[in-house]
Formats: structure tokens, sequence, C-alpha cells
């Protein structure tokens, strides 16, 4: 199934190689094509800590250093007037703590879902835009493929790619590869957007945009399985829908409103109880079910320098964690601080906190003994899970010519952990990281 997508890259890759022969000086003339590449190398390290209790999938109080590495291409043709297609490859490996299990908001949201300690391969997205201008004034577009886009527009999306790269985005808080690393700030975690342990599903989005706002809709497969590889193909009732209002209320503050509803086989907390009140096992009462949630998005430039972010996050709690967090409502704020006063324009200095909760059924479930997407210590002394994350990124572009689009820099991260997996009886860790990136845009 594979192939049809690696010769599709590759076609585009191809089409983009005459224009290199162009020049640096002279790319910027290269209306149709674009292209991106990066790599990325993140260790982190936790020491021991304590925990009165341990179980199945509670991250381990011993000491433990994983590591992880990702590498992307992407490339993009434009065929016709506002006819794009898009396709991503990656390269991805590496070890998660205790297997991704252990904490509701993972330390590391580039393999988030992947932890499998050998390289792999994946074709992250291939998918065909068409945008369709409605006339009025023109604004710059998001790239080179179409440098001028009318400002009323309406734009169509089909094919595989990551439903966050469109929803929930925020200037300075959503890249794990640049900016905050802890899954709770990169997007709102009690948002079980539609993916597979590769981050991509397939579906189709619309998106109409107006001078002052956008309102995105998507419709998306989910999987057969929580965690799962595979797509359910019963779309009918196996299916994740989103509708999203972007507001830009000045030139430097957005608020969007996030609101979705999953169509899933998934289990029911209150119906695992009612089967086995100790040691549930939500698996045993999947059937097809819906999950609502909201979300509330925020961010704000204060001035060239420094930039404040929020976000707000809820779903209603019934039905089991599917494809991103197990987590039920949310809360994050912080912002991000250019280093231009110190003389590092390139170079950021990020702080950020995530509170995040659970519904009193998913509690009390989990206090019964029951295991959850990728938390269960056997037991539960509940409280909200808390995450404060600090970092400093020393961008080399400060010290070599590297293009203002590209950059190659070296992160130190530190985060803090209260309650992991919502467990006052476990914690508090704190997790060191170092992170190596590099791209070119």
């Amino acid at each position: 199934m594979k192939c049809p997508w690696v010769l599709i890259s590759l076609y585009l890759w191809a089409s983009w190689l005459p224009s290199f022969a162009l020049g640096a000086d002279d790319l910027d003339d290269v209306l149709n094509h674009i292209i991106y590449a990066q790599a990325t190398f993140i260790p982190q390290w936790h020491p021991a800590f304590p925990a009165l209790y341990s179980g199945d999938l509670s991250l381990n109080p011993k000491p433990e250093l994983d590591a992880s590495f990702s590498s992307s291409l992407s490339a993009g043709k434009q065929f016709w007037d506002g006819g794009d297609i898009y396709a991503t490859s990656e390269v991805f490996g590496g070890q998660g703590f205790s297997d991704l299990s252990g904490l509701a908001d993972f330390p590391n949201d580039d393999i988030a879902r992947a932890a499998e300690g050998v390289l792999g391969y994946n074709q992250a997205e291939v998918y065909f835009r068409q945008v369709l201008g409605l006339g009025g004034d023109r604004e710059d577009g998001p790239d080179s493929i179409t440098p001028k886009w009318d400002i009323s527009r309406l734009s169509l999306t089909v094919g595989k790619f990551s439903v966050s790269d469109f929803f929930d985005k925020n200037a300075y808080s959503n890249d794990p590869r640049s900016q905050f690393m802890n899954q709770g700030l990169v997007n709102n975690s009690a948002w079980d957007y539609a993916a597979n342990t590769d981050g991509s599903t397939w579906g189709i989005m619309a998106e109409l945009n107006q001078k002052d706002w956008t309102l995105r809709l998507c419709s998306a497969m989910v999987t057969d399985v929580a965690i799962g590889e595979n797509y359910d193909g019963n779309i009918a009732q196996a299916r994740g829908d989103n509708a999203e209002l972007e507001w830009r209320y000045t030139s430097g503050g957005k608020i969007r409103l996030l609101a979705y509803v999953n169509h899933a086989h998934m289990g029911s907390y209150q119906d695992a109880l009612d089967l086995s009140p100790l040691s549930p096992d939500i698996t045993q009462t999947r059937e097809y079910r819906e999950k609502v949630g909201f979300g509330l998005n925020w961010e704000q430039s204060l001035n060239s320098n420094l930039g404040l972010f929020a976000r707000l996050g809820w779903n209603d709690g019934q039905t089991e964690s599917w494809m991103q967090a197990p987590v039920d409502e949310t809360l994050s704020l912080g912002g991000i601080l250019t280093g231009t006063g110190w003389g590092r324009q390139y170079d950021q200095l990020g702080l950020g906190f995530v509170v995040s909760g659970l519904s009193t059924v998913h509690q009390a479930y989990l206090a019964a003994g029951g295991d959850d997407f990728s938390i269960g210590d056997g037991g539960l002394n509940y409280a909200p899970e808390t995450v404060a994350e600090l970092y400093y990124l020393y961008n080399l572009n400060n010290l070599i010519n590297i293009p203002t689009t590209s950059q190659f820099g070296f992160t130190l991260d530190f985060q803090y952990v209260a309650n992991p997996a919502f467990n006052q009886d476990r914690g508090p860790v704190f997790i060191t990281s170092a992170r190596v990136h590099m791209e070119y845009l």
C-alpha cells in the first residue's frame, strides 16, 4: 500500500530538482515548487523518583535515559492555478520513557506514539489542495507555491495529512522540534484528534477565509483500536469530525474555538465498572460510541520579541482515550521571548505550564485498577497532573550564514511533572532533555 505514495513523493522531489540548478538567488522566482527538510535528535533523562506502588502502565521510578530521532522530507508542486499536491516522507525511531507509558502529557511529542527503538519509514502526507479565490484584496500566501492569495478564498484539501497541521495552531506553542516538547504544550491534549500511530490520517477538509476570520471543517478516519496503526473502514460509524473558527482581532492576536465529535469503537468507563468493579477492563465494553469535546486557543504578540499563549480543553470523559492522550480537561499557558534583548535575535527562551485532569468516572475506573491508553498504576490517589517546562534554544543562525527561513539549533530543556498519571502517590518527576534540530525551507 505504501508504494504508490512513495512514487508520488519521488516524483515531486524530481520535479523540484531542475529549479535547484537555477541557484539560490533565483529560487524565489520558482513559484510552483516548495521543498522542506528537517532532522531532529532528542535525548531525555529522568532520575529516580518516589513511588508508593507501580502498575502495568506506570512510569518506571528508576532512572531512564532514552532518545528519539526524526527526519522528514516534504515537497509540493502546483499543477494549475490554485491546485497543489504535497507529500511528506519520514524516517523516525527511538524509545520513549517506559514504552510511552506513565504520563498523561508525554514529555517528547516528537515521538509520542512510536515506541520502537529501530528506525522506521512513514509516508506521513500525500494530499491535494485546491484554492478558489473569491476576489477582492490579496495577501501573501503561506509558501512559495502561491505567493499571493485572495484574502477571501475557499480551499478544499483531500488525502492523507495530520489534522493538527491545520487545527489548533499556535505561533508560540505548536512545534516539539523548535519550541516546547511536552505534548500538553504542543496541542490541546483533551482534543483526541484523528490519527494512527504515525500521527496522520485520511480525510477531507474545507476552509473559508475572510479578512478577520477563518472557518475550518474536517472529517477524517479514526483507528480500529486505541493507539492503533490501522484505520476503521466503517466511516459511517468511525470518523473524527472537527470544526474550528479562528478570529484575528489584532495584527498579533488570534482566538480559535474548536469543537469535535469522535465516532469510534470505544469502551465506556462506567460500563467497565459495572461489569467488573475490581480491575475493570474497558476493552471488554467496546462498541460504536461518540466522544464530544471543545477547545479554546489564544495567542498574542506583545511586541516583536515576546509572545504569549493559552489553551483550554475539555471532552465528556465517558469513553476511553483513543488516539492522543488520556486527558479529559486541560489548561496550558506560557510565552516565548526571543534573544534580541541580549544580542541573539534567533535564540528563544520559553516557559510554559500545563494542568490536566480527568472526569469523575475516568478517575473511578483508574482507582479500581483499570488501565487506559498509556496510564494505569493499579490504583489512583487522584490529583491533576501538572507540568512546568523551561527551555533555551541556542540558534547557530547567529554565528553562520544560514537563511532566516532555515535553522540549526541546540536546545536545553527542563520539565517538572507533579502527580504523574494523575497520581499523588507517585512523583514528582524531573526530566532533562537536549535537542539538536536542523531544517531547510
